[in-house]
């Protein structure tokens, strides 16, 4: 049984190996595995064929053996299975984020780009849940520094903001990338919800990470977060 042992030891070290693989390396281990499961089944039956009848195989260790090569083998089938489910339902994303291509669409999100000249005016837009006492628009660069404050709507609904690229004294913003928060309260001063938007011409997508992403003018935005084509 020394043979059969060794065998055994070998398919524990390649479930191990299994277990901690990516998925990229998963068919080699399932090809592995099936390779030293036919060795088995062909040492099993030759020494059953040569065994000793006064000294009989432990049954219950080759039965055992069989069972763990069985499980190991039906758990690799199954990664399989998921793995290709997944790469089916991320072929269908893309397939999805192909038709915003050249479209106009809005998604959540608070980034937005200035080429530093003074006829890049670019449009926030924002939502509130409710009605403000007080809505006030913040433009943050990208060290983190308020750079700009503006009154805005206060209505509940959606709204836009033209932006004139100009910080708080008047002096045109250098080219870059911003972002910009909305703070709204009511007339007891208890916060009110804002969402913003990111809006722009999809020009490109991508897959970086395994989440597809669309690309804005120079932004990367998620395709999961777009809630309406414009045009």
């Amino acid at each position: 049984m020394s043979l059969l042992g060794s065998l055994a030891s070998s398919n524990s070290s390649s479930s191990a190996s299994s277990a901690s693989s990516s998925s990229s390396s998963s068919s080699a281990v399932s090809a592995s595995v099936q390779s030293q499961y036919n060795t088995f089944l062909t040492i099993l039956t030759t020494e059953l064929k040569n065994q000793d009848p006064t000294s009989p195989l432990d049954t219950n260790q080759f039965t055992s053996q069989l069972v763990q090569f069985s499980a190991l083998e039906q758990n690799l089938q199954t990664n399989s299975y998921l793995q290709q489910l997944v790469a089916n339902q991320s072929q269908g994303q893309v397939n999805g984020a192909l038709g915003y291509l050249g479209h106009t669409v809005q998604a959540t999100g608070n980034s937005f780009t200035l080429d530093g000249t003074s006829t890049d005016t670019p449009t926030l837009a924002y939502s509130l849940a409710g009605t403000a006492n007080t809505a006030v628009m913040n433009v943050v660069n990208s060290s983190g520094q308020t750079v700009r404050q503006i009154a805005v709507n206060t209505g509940a609904g959606a709204h836009s903001q033209t932006f004139d690229g100009n910080n708080s004294t008047g002096q045109q913003l250098p080219a870059g990338t911003y972002t910009f928060q909305v703070q709204a309260t009511d007339a007891k001063g208890t916060a009110i919800a804002a969402t913003t938007y990111e809006t722009g011409q999809v020009t490109g997508i991508d897959t970086t990470g395994g989440v597809v992403n669309l690309h804005i003018g120079s932004l990367s935005v998620p395709a999961s977060n777009v809630v309406q084509v414009i045009s």
